[in-house]
């Protein structure tokens, strides 16, 4: 009952945003304080449900997934709140006022609550993953937000409910959520100062000082692009990433994310050595950088042993 309460406050405050900001437009955000020194070495998991498979997160063990994070000694974690096909693994009151017929499909479980509260308290960051655009796959959804292709400029409708969503998530998680890595950002043609000034508002608050990453493609001349304003940490999307990647000079964080399977979320065996991960590492702390290994979870939310093996032996202390 108290958990449903929470929901429908949180769902009526938003709603009442939603107002505000129509009515007086959006203000301009605050500059942030610089971001925190990086922490060297993180894992991303694409973990992506859809409405068939979204009940089997009751059996995610947060514990466990935690201690293994630990066990790699990771430094952060990059988790999806969702992508393409519409679900989401949290409620978000702002999307649910939005588009009400969704709110079915949100979990009954905030997972991305109690992941953030398990590695705050083994001092791992937690990044948020969502795409730059609305789910792609979901037909009501992109014309309930209205946007349009990814590959097309997007609206200025869209952005401003899209701002009013990713807000919702940021107030909520608060100083849990150190960053954020925002996927597909292929086309902001048209995008004003304002366009941006929402959306980089809505990604700082609750905590000004987080990392922003946008995406705009994978390789060696994209990896490193600047494609926000406020933009602090380059996306890094990497899939054969060199000893030493060179991009474009940047004043961006220094960051390289591949994954460590044959794709994104593929559970097939390791393609990298142990001494390349240590390698990349090394070469990323060198430049007060990160780097991230993209690593994927089996059928009963677990990392891959094979996988844990190499990435702690490739972040074990080397004896003097």
């Amino acid at each position: 009952m108290t958990y449903r309460i929470a929901l429908l406050l949180r769902r009526l405050l938003a709603a009442i945003l939603l107002c505000a900001m129509a009515a007086e437009g959006t203000a301009q955000p605050a500059a942030p304080a610089p971001p925190p020194p990086p922490p060297g070495f993180g894992v991303m998991v694409h973990y992506l449900p859809d409405r068939r498979s979204i009940a089997d997160m009751n059996r995610f063990d947060v514990e466990a997934f935690a201690a293994s994070l630990t066990e790699m000694r990771a430094s952060y974690l990059i988790l999806t709140l969702g992508q393409n096909n519409g679900q989401y693994i949290a409620p978000n009151a702002a999307l649910e006022a939005l588009c009400p017929a969704s709110a079915h499909d949100r979990p009954p479980r905030d997972l991305p609550l109690e992941i953030g509260r398990a590695l705050r308290s083994r001092g791992i960051a937690l990044v948020l993953y969502l795409p730059f655009r609305a789910p792609q796959d979901d037909s009501y959804l992109m014309e309930c937000l209205g946007d349009v292709s990814e590959q097309q400029p997007p609206p200025a409708r869209f952005i401003a409910n899209w701002s009013a969503v990713i807000r919702d998530w940021s107030d909520h998680y608060g100083g849990l959520a150190r960053g954020w890595w925002f996927d597909g950002t292929y086309n902001t043609e048209g995008m004003s100062a304002d366009n941006w000034s929402a959306l980089c508002g809505a990604a700082r608050s609750g905590a000004a000082n987080r990392w922003l990453a946008f995406n705009a493609g994978e390789g060696p001349e994209r990896f490193s692009t600047r494609v926000a304003p406020c933009q602090n940490l380059m996306a890094g999307e990497f899939m054969n990433p060199p000893a030493r990647p060179v991009g474009q000079p940047s004043d961006l964080i220094f960051h390289v994310l591949t994954p460590l399977g044959a794709s994104w979320g593929q559970p097939t065996a390791p393609r990298f050595t142990r001494a390349q991960v240590r390698g990349w590492i090394a070469e990323a702390t060198a430049r007060k950088g990160l780097f991230t290994l993209d690593l994927p979870l089996d059928g009963d939310f677990r990392f891959l042993p094979d996988h844990v093996a190499l990435v702690r032996g490739a972040t074990a202390p080397r004896c003097s």
